[in-house]
C-alpha cells in the first residue's frame, strides 16, 4: 500500500467514491461517518493522512481540525479538507487551525492524488526528522500556529521582474517577512546564493513551464537550497502543470490564488515546517556530537576513538604508512582532587586537553578514554617523529602552570606517555585496535616505572 488514508464524510456515497478512487491508487482506506467516529478510527488505525469533508454535521472545519490536533498521536498527521462550495472565511479558519490543505470541489482527480502524494511525502520527511530525537524532544514537535519571532527571508521569482516586484508589494503589506525579487532569467543562480532563502515563491506560467520546472529541480537538488520550501503560483486552469510541479517536489502549488491572507498563511506554515525540521536536525547533530565528545574536556571519547583507529588501520593497509598511537596519563592526578577538590581536578583535565591539542595537527585525534587517561592517534607519523612529539607534549604540560578556579593559585602537573607504532608489515598479521592499545599501555607502564613525566616506546614497536 502507498499509505493509509482515513476518509471522513457524513454521506456514505461520498465515502464510497473516494474509497474507489484511492484504492485504485493502492491506498489503504478506512472510513468514518462523523467527527467523533473519525477520532475513534484515527486512534485505532493511525492513518498516514486524513481526508475529510469540510462540512461535517455539527462541527466547523476549524473545530474538526482542532479536535484532531488535540490527539497527541495525530498532532502531525496531514489533514486535507474538501469544500463542497467555496468559502474563503472557512478556508482561512481551517488553515489557522492547522489544516495542511483545503480544496474546493470539483477537484480534478489527478490533482487530488498529486496533492495527497505531496502531503504524504512531506509527512515522511517530518517523521524522519522527528524519529531521530528522543521522545522527550518529540513532545515539542507538534505544530503551533503562531507567527515566528524572526522574520523569514523569501525570494520571489517570476517571468518578469516587474511581476515579481508587484507580488512583493502585494505580499509585504502587514508582514515582517523580508522579500527580495528576481526574474526567471536570473533565477537559475538562486541555488548558488549565500545564504539561501527560507522560502522560494515562484510564479510559473505555462509559457515559462520548462524554465520553471528546471528551476524547481535545481533548487531541490542543490545542497544549499534543498531544505528550503518552494511554493509555486500557477494559473487556475494549469492543472497538468500543477500536478507535475507537485510530483517534482514543490512543497505547495496554488492554482489561481488571489487572496493575500491565504497565501500569507501558507507561507507561514511552510516556514514553520522548515524551521521545525531545522530544529530536529540540530538536535540530531547535538546528539551525535554528544555521543562522540567528552562533555567535560571537549575531546573525543572512546566511542569515537576506537573506530577511528580501525579506519586508520584499514586505510593504511595498502599504503604501508605508519601511524603513532599514544596513551597519556596525568601523573598523581588523585592528589589534585584530594588536595584541591574536584573543581580543580576538572580544571586540570580541561587545561591538559588544551595543552595536548595545541601540539597536534588537525588530522590527529585526541580522546579522553578514562578519568585522567587520553588516547592520541597521529596518522602518517613514523617512530622518530612520534618520539619528538611525545616529548614535546610532556614538556608542554610540565612547563605550563594551571590556574586553579576560585583561588588564583597555580598548579604544575606532569604527564606520562606510552607510544607504539602501527604499520602493516609484509608477512606479519595486520595490527589490531586492541593490540595497539595494549602496546601503548605497556609503554605507559614503563614510563611510569622509570619515574613518570616522560615518554616511552613499546619494545615491540621498535622494529
Amino acid at each position: 500500500m502507498s499509505g493509509k488514508i482515513l476518509v471522513v464524510d457524513d454521506l456514505a456515497t461520498n465515502r464510497i467514491v473516494l474509497k474507489v478512487k484511492l484504492s485504485a491508487s493502492h491506498y489503504d482506506v478506512v472510513q468514518a461517518a462523523s467527527d467523533h467516529e473519525a477520532i475513534v478510527m484515527a486512534r485505532r488505525h493511525r492513518p498516514d493522512l486524513i481526508l475529510a469533508n469540510a462540512r461535517l454535521s455539527n462541527v466547523t472545519p476549524a473545530e474538526f481540525v482542532t479536535a484532531v490536533r488535540r490527539e497527541p498521536a495525530l498532532a502531525n498527521t496531514p489533514i486535507m479538507l474538501l469544500q463542497p462550495t467555496d468559502c474563503q472565511a472557512e478556508r482561512l479558519s481551517a488553515l489557522r487551525a492547522g489544516v495542511n490543505d483545503i480544496l474546493t470541489k470539483p477537484v480534478h482527480d489527478a490533482l487530488l492524488l498529486a496533492r495527497l502524494r505531496n502531503l504524504l511525502r512531506q509527512q515522511i520527511d517530518t517523521q524522519d526528522d522527528a524519529g531521530q530525537v528522543d521522545p522527550a524532544q518529540t513532545l515539542g514537535f507538534a505544530e503551533t500556529h503562531s507567527d515566528f519571532e524572526l522574520p523569514g527571508r523569501i525570494i520571489i521569482a517570476a517571468p518578469k521582474r516587474t511581476e515579481a516586484q508587484n507580488l512583493k508589494s502585494w505580499l509585504s503589506r502587514g508582514t515582517r517577512h523580508l522579500f527580495s525579487v528576481t526574474d526567471m532569467d536570473n533565477a537559475m543562480t538562486l541555488s548558488d546564493a549565500e545564504p539561501p532563502a527560507d522560502i522560494y515563491l515562484l510564479r510559473i506560467t505555462e509559457a515559462e513551464a520548462e524554465t520553471g520546472l528546471r528551476l524547481l529541480a535545481q533548487l531541490k537538488a542543490a545542497q544549499r537550497t534543498r531544505s528550503s520550501p518552494v511554493i509555486v503560483l500557477v494559473d487556475a486552469e494549469a492543472i497538468p502543470l500543477a500536478i507535475t510541479l507537485l510530483d517534482m517536489g514543490a512543497d505547495d502549488v496554488i492554482n489561481g490564488l488571489s487572496d493575500r491572507p491565504e497565501l500569507t498563511l501558507r507561507l507561514v506554515k511552510q516556514l514553520h515546517r522548515k524551521r521545525s525540521a531545522e530544529r530536529h536536525r540540530t538536535a540530531l547533530r547535538d546528539r551525535l556530537r554528544a555521543a562522540m565528545i567528552d562533555p567535560l574536556t571537549g575531546a573525543h571519547n572512546r566511542r569515537f576513538a576506537m573506530p577511528f583507529v580501525q579506519r586508520l588501520i584499514t586505510a593504511n593497509r595498502e599504503s604501508g604508512e605508519s601511524f603513532a598511537v599514544m596513551v597519556a596519563d596525568l601523573d598523581y592526578f588523585k592528589r589534585v582532587n584530594d588536595s584541591h577538590g574536584h573543581a580543580a581536578g576538572d580544571r586540570v583535565l580541561c587545561e591538559a586537553t588544551c595543552l595536548l591539542r595545541a601540539h597536534l595537527r588537525e588530522s590527529d585525534m585526541l580522546a579522553r578514554i578514562g578519568g585522567e587517561e587520553f588516547l592520541l592517534v597521529l596518522p602518517d607519523t613514523p617512530r622518530r617523529r612520534a618520539l619528538r612529539i611525545a616529548e614535546r607534549l610532556c614538556r608542554g604540560v610540565r612547563e605550563t602552570p594551571i590556574i586553579l578556579p576560585g583561588s588564583g593559585t597555580s598548579l604544575t602537573v606532569t604527564i606520562s606517555i606510552g607510544v607504539t607504532i602501527g604499520r602493516h608489515r609484509p608477512g606479519l598479521p595486520a595490527p589490531t585496535v586492541e593490540g595497539l592499545l595494549n602496546e601503548a599501555d605497556r609503554a605507559l607502564y614503563l614510563a611510569k616505572a622509570q619515574g613518570r613525566n616522560q615518554a616511552s616506546f613499546c619494545a615491540r614497536s621498535a622494529a
